[in-house]
């Protein structure tokens, strides 16, 4: 079970600009070629008595939830507070610092920017 503090982490970080801008675009290519796929009769003859409204809309929530997830969560093995899934070489992107950790060990803050900290691959 997911405790309230990493859910409101993985919030913050699911509604961050660059992902939400990457989810967007993702969504709208893949949503739209799977409309045309399921619904290209209906739509090209702008026939929109035959279009299903409800599939037409969740074919781009689906694209646009799946790309935030994976962005998210791929965010979030590196966060402060979580257990690395690899060994690794990360510095921290605010202010430089260094760290060496290894899989399932706990990352830890940034002794420069504290709960701040952004670590990134080296």
């Amino acid at each position: 079970m997911i405790g309230k503090k990493h859910f409101l982490i993985y919030c913050d970080i699911a509604i961050s600009k660059p992902i939400v801008s990457r989810a967007i675009k993702i969504s709208l290519i893949v949503g739209t070629i799977l409309n045309l796929i399921n619904q290209g009769d209906a739509i090209s003859s702008f026939n929109i008595e035959n279009i299903y409204l409800f599939k037409f809309f969740l074919t781009y929530v689906v694209p646009y939830s799946v790309t935030t997830y994976t962005a998210t969560a791929l965010k979030l093995e590196f966060q402060i507070g979580t257990k690395s899934t690899i060994e690794a070489d990360l510095k921290c992107h605010i202010c430089g610092e260094e760290l060496h950790v290894h899989e399932n060990e706990l990352i830890k803050e940034c002794s420069q920017c504290g709960i701040h900290t952004q670590w990134r691959l080296k």
